[in-house]
């Protein structure tokens, strides 16, 4: 991925649109971009920063009940 400080403004754009064409985006993926990209991008971040921690802890818990270890980071 390019160094988000040198890129063109536009290279965001476009790496957005790229994934809601995406055949292999879901639809809630597509809907979660869509919804962000409404928001405040500061508070949108901030939000899906918490919502990946949550899912992360989710599956470590998952793994550990039925493989007796979590994964490794």
């Amino acid at each position: 991925m390019p160094d988000p400080i040198t890129r063109e403004p536009m290279s965001d754009v476009a790496e957005v649109i790229a994934m809601l064409a995406d055949p292999a985006t879901s639809y809630w993926l597509c809907d979660a971009i869509v919804s962000a990209c409404q928001r405040d991008p500061f508070d949108a971040e901030r939000d899906a920063l918490a919502l990946a921690s949550l899912l992360t802890r989710r599956l470590d818990a998952i793994v550990t009940r039925h493989f007796g270890s979590p994964r490794q980071a």
